[in-house]
C-alpha cells in the first residue's frame, strides 16, 4: 500500500512537520511504502532530513491513500475524487473557531474542519476533547480517535544535559496562540518563589515577532521581578532534549488541557506536568489562576522531593503506555486497510 502525507517542510520548526515524520517512520516499519510531500514545492531538490526526503507532487499520482497534515496543491487536486483520503485534524477547535471571529471570517477555519470532515473518507481526531466536538458534526460517520504520539525512540536520558543553577527548573516551551498563552506562569513566578524561594522559570520557544511584547513583560514589571524570576528566556531553538533533561517540572499553558509535542516529550524524560486540565496528570490548575498555579507547583515539588519519591518514574511510564507512535500507528494501517478493502 502506498500512502503520500501532505505537510509543510519545516525540520526542528514545526510540529506538525515532526509528527509527520514520526508517522512516515513508523508506517514504513509496519510495511508501507510512505512518502512525504511538501505541499509547498512541486520538485523538492536537496532536501533531507534523516531518512526522510521529500518526493514531487507527480508520486501522488499512483499512491493509493492521500493524508491531509496542512493542504494539498491544487494542480493535483483534480485526481483527489480518484484516491482514498485522510484528514488529519491538527489544528484545536478553539484555535480554528477563534480565528474566525479575528479575522472577521476571512478565514473560515472551523467550517473548514466541518467541511474536511464531510469531504475526506476518513477523519482522525487526535484527542478526546477534539473527538467529542467533532462528532458532533459526523454527519457521515467518518470520524476516528486516534490519540496523538510521539517517536519514543528519539526521547532518551542520553545525550547531552543542561545543568540549571536553580531547582526546582520549571520549563514552558510552547508558543503563543490563541488557545495557548505562556504569560501566566511568567507571572505567577514570584507566588512560586514565595512558596519555593529556589524556583526559577525557564521559558523557551518565543517567537522573534512578538520580542517587543515579552520585553514589556519582563522589563516593565516593578524592579524587574519577573525578569529575576527566570534564569533564562529565549526564543526558538532547533533542539529542546538538552533543556527537558535537566529541568524539573512542565508547564502545560493550553487552557484545555491538550498536550503538545513538547509536553509528551517532557513526559517521556521523566518531567511531570502541570497543566490546566487532563488525564496525564495529578497537578491540575484552574485556568488563568496565578495562586492555584503556584499551588500545583510547589505541590507537585513537595512529591518529587519526598523520601521515596516515584513521580519521575510514574511519569516516564505513563509516557511508555500513552504515547507510543510505533503502537498508535497500527490503527492507521487498519484505517488504510479498511478503506482500500
Amino acid at each position: 500500500m502506498h500512502v503520500v502525507h501532505f505537510a509543510n517542510w519545516a525540520p526542528r520548526r514545526s510540529g506538525m512537520y515532526e509528527s509527520v515524520r514520526d508517522q512516515i517512520k513508523y508506517e514504513r516499519r509496519e510495511g508501507l511504502e510512505s512518502d512525504f510531500i511538501d505541499a509547498y514545492n512541486e520538485v523538492p531538490e536537496g532536501k533531507e532530513d534523516g531518512f526522510l526526503t521529500p518526493v514531487p507532487w507527480a508520486v501522488a499520482e499512483e499512491a493509493d491513500i492521500w493524508v491531509l497534515h496542512s493542504f494539498i496543491p491544487s494542480k493535483i487536486k483534480p485526481l483527489f475524487e480518484q484516491k482514498k483520503t485522510v484528514a488529519i485534524l491538527h489544528g484545536p477547535t478553539e484555535h480554528m473557531l477563534l480565528k474566525e471571529w479575528t479575522t472577521r471570517r476571512s478565514e473560515m477555519a472551523f467550517d473548514l474542519h466541518i467541511r474536511i470532515l464531510w469531504r475526506y473518507d476518513a477523519t482522525v481526531t487526535l484527542n478526546v476533547h477534539e473527538h467529542d466536538i467533532m462528532k458532533l458534526y459526523d454527519e457521515k460517520n467518518r470520524l476516528h480517535y486516534i490519540p496523538n504520539s510521539i517517536d519514543l525512540e528519539r526521547v532518551t536520558a542520553e545525550g547531552i544535559r543542561w545543568e540549571f543553577d536553580n531547582h526546582p527548573a520549571i520549563l514552558s516551551c510552547d508558543v503563543n496562540r490563541l488557545e495557548k498563552l505562556p504569560a501566566h506562569i511568567i507571572w505567577t513566578m514570584p507566588r512560586i518563589i514565595e512558596r519555593i524561594p529556589t524556583a526559577r522559570l525557564n521559558l523557551f520557544s518565543l517567537d522573534l515577532e512578538s520580542m517587543t511584547t515579552w520585553r514589556n513583560i519582563f522589563c516593565k514589571a516593578k524592579k524587574r521581578e519577573l525578569e529575576h524570576a527566570c534564569e533564562n528566556i529565549q526564543l526558538a531553538t532547533r533542539d529542546l532534549f538538552p533543556f527537558m533533561r535537566g529541568a524539573d517540572i512542565g508547564f502545560n499553558n493550553n487552557m484545555s488541557g491538550i498536550l503538545s509535542r513538547v509536553g509528551m516529550e517532557m513526559m517521556a524524560l521523566g518531567i511531570p506536568i502541570v497543566a490546566y486540565n487532563g488525564d496525564y496528570t495529578p497537578y491540575k490548575a484552574r485556568i488563568w489562576d496565578l495562586d492555584s498555579i503556584a499551588e500545583q507547583i510547589a505541590r507537585c515539588w513537595q512529591d518529587m522531593t519526598a523520601d521515596g519519591s516515584t513521580v519521575r518514574e510514574a511519569t516516564r511510564q505513563y509516557a511508555q503506555d500513552y504515547f507510543d507512535r510505533g503502537k498508535e500507528v497500527k490503527k492507521y494501517v487498519k484505517l488504510y486497510e479498511g478503506l482500500v478493502a
